[in-house]
């Protein structure tokens, strides 16, 4: 925040990305700030980040990392804005928190009639550069492949995925 506050105080052109997935990271998700309940249970007041950094004078957009459509656009936008400090907040609750561990959005898959692996173009953007865990790259086959025991179902693998190959339903 003060970074932010100096920024702002000096008319500074820039745009902050703040990774907001309310959890705690590396130490069990327990509450922080951004929550309603302390470490002890009683109910306190959540400090709002996107409105801490209105406050200060920053534009803001809030977005979820997951619509990576809407995430670019936002970035795209806000970058080309020359005057002042912009913030753009991705909010997504981590995959691994209580709350969402064990329920899946989608249901992935890979077309293996789809996936031209390393013939794709694409030198292998899924598993090279992505890396999502859940996401392998099968050195038998040649192409890429779901680990269900790892896949959280978030779907972003197939919004990156150039061939179309790997596929998202919505689970039940």
């Amino acid at each position: 925040m003060p970074a932010l506050v100096n920024a702002i105080h000096n008319k500074a052109d820039i745009t902050l990305v703040v990774l907001d997935n309310s959890g705690t990271a590396m130490t069990g998700f327990q509450p922080h700030p951004g929550l309603e309940v302390n470490a002890t249970g009683e109910e306190v007041p959540a400090i709002d980040i996107p409105a801490i950094c209105r406050a200060m004078g920053a534009k803001v957009r809030i977005c979820d990392p997951f619509d990576l459509e809407e995430t670019e656009k936002a970035l795209i936008t806000l970058a080309e804005d020359r005057e002042g400090v912009k913030v753009v907040v991705l909010k997504q609750i981590c995959a691994l928190s209580p709350e969402k561990k064990g329920k899946k959005k989608f249901e992935m898959s890979v077309d293996a009639q789809v996936c031209l692996g390393e013939n794709c173009g694409c030198n292998r953007l899924c598993t090279r550069i992505f890396k999502c865990p859940g996401l392998i790259w099968d050195d038998d086959k040649k192409v890429a492949r779901i680990d269900e025991v790892l896949c959280a179902g978030c779907g972003v693998c197939a919004s990156i995925c150039p061939s179309g190959a790997i596929r998202r339903e919505e689970a039940a």
